[in-house]
């Protein structure tokens, strides 16, 4: 049994860019875990884009938050998993100023203290990537430094991840962050590019001291279990035994 302050394992889930599978992979990771016998918890410390009026009204499609909960095994408080909630989607430094909101370091300690209350596992997933601003002098690493998690960055797989993965792994690198994996996850269904059918080989030999994993297109994000299988398929089992 973990205390309410360090989990087995802390794992913090960034990216090369926005909207290339952050939270596909976190809800994977979280799905195949629990299918392990893990105890996971999940979190998007800022949650940006979020409309309340569709939120309201029942027309809004699941937020990062809310598919991390399922994965999760919808056990957990949305407050907690993300205890700040933003309407703009822009960076957390940018909506909050404009909502005229301070983000308070303690809120978010707190959360993750009891988000980690007997798990094995907590995910935190950020916004964007490894140096969006939280604050004028926090960005998400600072965030994930602050924590002490390991960082598994997620890279999607398309024309430029080369150069994106590179300086970003470069980033934790300067950041002091211990970088546990580059996932490189397929973006869609259809016939690869050459640059999309070369990108894995070519990372696994520009990082060879990192554990670079490929991560397969899945078409039914709301299928948990299809998330799970997807961990599994693409070797991030590696990710969730314990550190030694």
């Amino acid at each position: 049994m973990t205390d309410a302050t360090t989990a087995l394992r802390r794992l913090g889930v960034t990216g090369t860019d926005t909207g290339i599978g952050k939270t596909v992979v976190s809800s994977a990771l979280a799905a195949r875990a629990r299918q392990l016998g893990l105890r996971v918890a999940a979190m998007k410390p800022v949650e940006s884009g979020i409309d309340d009026r569709a939120v309201a009204a029942g027309s809004a499609p699941l937020s990062d938050a809310e598919r991390l909960r399922a994965a999760c095994g919808n056990v957990d408080e949305l407050s907690l998993i993300r205890p700040y909630v933003l309407a703009e989607p822009l960076a957390p430094m940018v909506a909050a100023h404009r909502a005229g909101v301070s983000f308070d370091m303690g809120r978010l300690d707190a959360a993750r203290n009891a988000l980690e209350s007997e798990r094995d596992l907590l995910l935190v997933e950020g916004a964007g990537g490894l140096l969006v601003p939280i604050t004028r002098e926090l960005s998400y690493a600072g965030l994930f430094a602050r924590w002490e998690c390991e960082l598994v960055i997620v890279a999607g797989n398309r024309l430029g991840v080369l150069n994106h993965a590179l300086l970003t792994v470069q980033a934790a690198e300067q950041a002091a962050l211990r970088v546990s994996a580059v996932v490189l996850t397929t973006m869609s269904g259809a016939e690869p590019s050459v640059s999309e059918a070369t990108n894995y080989e070519v990372l696994q030999q520009l990082l060879p001291r990192r554990a670079v994993f490929e991560f397969p297109y899945v078409e039914q994000l709301d299928r948990v279990d299809a998330l799970a299988t997807a961990a599994h398929a693409a070797g991030l089992d590696r990710l969730l035994r314990p550190r030694v």
